[in-house]
């Protein structure tokens, strides 16, 4: 690899030494290396992506790593994550290895694991169609007064059910141990292909996930609840980056997109082995 983009999260790195530590050991091994410290107010990357690169390596968390996933999705740049916080499923290397790690990248000592991404297609009923990735999930809150909120939801175009809840998780396995754990629902290896679809907190004696086909789709039509609320009541967040405001009467289409997003694996630790970590944690 002759072409690499280092992303820095300033809040994880803040003496910058680590960074240091990658960009001088890519550049004795004569890569172009291309260098930006970000934080959460950065959510495109934009021009600061270079023509012609190849690997972006990204020194933080999982949750930097989500933060521009979708975006080299589009194009086509795998991912090296450097886990800079908690122990987390998505940056694999340690900060304390990292020189043997980019060894064996630039050796070509490594695997690409590709991971499912959701598009989701708000709807309004302006006739505005609004569309957007995500890697982990699709998450339909209410963004205003704490109460019940009311959606339809259809499965490839068949009314499933009526649900009263706060909110609704549309969840890829990658995302199944994000917000989908915490509202209850299954753990999924990563590299399956599913749609995960989990309420939260509903109100029902029925609390259960639903497990569906990556091909299938789910479209989920707000309701509304009171006459005086029927304006951006709701919200659509991909990811927890990119936020679309909903009232009553709009609708969230998702399903699998055609893209996915590329991580660089060294086979030191596998998903199974991060999982029962986690679990002796909790």
């Amino acid at each position: 690899m002759k072409k690499i983009l280092v992303i820095t999260n300033r809040f994880k790195d803040t003496d910058n030494k680590t960074t240091q530590r990658v960009c001088d050991y890519l550049t004795s091994m004569d890569v172009d290396v291309t260098q930006i410290g970000v934080d959460r107010k950065v959510s495109i990357l934009g021009a600061w992506i270079p023509e012609g690169v190849e690997l972006a390596i990204i020194l933080g968390g999982d949750g930097t790593i989500m933060q521009f996933a979708s975006e080299l999705s589009e194009h086509d740049i795998p991912i090296l994550g450097i886990n800079m916080g908690h122990l987390g499923y998505l940056a694999e290397v340690e900060a304390s290895n990292v020189e043997l790690a980019l060894k064996r990248v630039l050796d070509g000592e490594f695997t690409i694991q590709e991971r499912m991404m959701l598009k989701g297609i708000v709807h309004n009923k302006k006739g505005e169609i609004t569309e957007n990735y995500a890697l982990n999930d699709v998450v339909i809150t209410r963004s205003g007064k704490m109460q019940i909120m009311s959606f339809n939801i259809y499965i490839n175009g068949n009314l499933l059910k009526n649900y009263s809840a706060d909110g609704m998780i549309l969840s890829t396995p990658t995302g199944s141990t994000a917000y989908n754990l915490s509202a209850g629902g299954p753990i999924v290896d990563p590299g399956a292909e599913l749609l995960l679809f989990t309420p939260i907190c509903p109100h029902t004696l029925m609390n259960r996930s639903i497990v569906l086909k990556a091909a299938d789709n789910v479209e989920i039509e707000m309701l509304a609840t009171h006459e005086d609320e029927r304006d951006e009541i709701l919200e659509a967040n991909y990811d927890g980056n990119v936020t679309v405001r909903l009232s009553a009467g709009d609708r969230v289409s998702v399903s699998k997109a055609d893209r996915i997003v590329r991580l660089v694996r060294l086979g030191g630790v596998s998903f199974l082995d991060t999982l029962h970590r986690k679990l002796k944690e909790s």
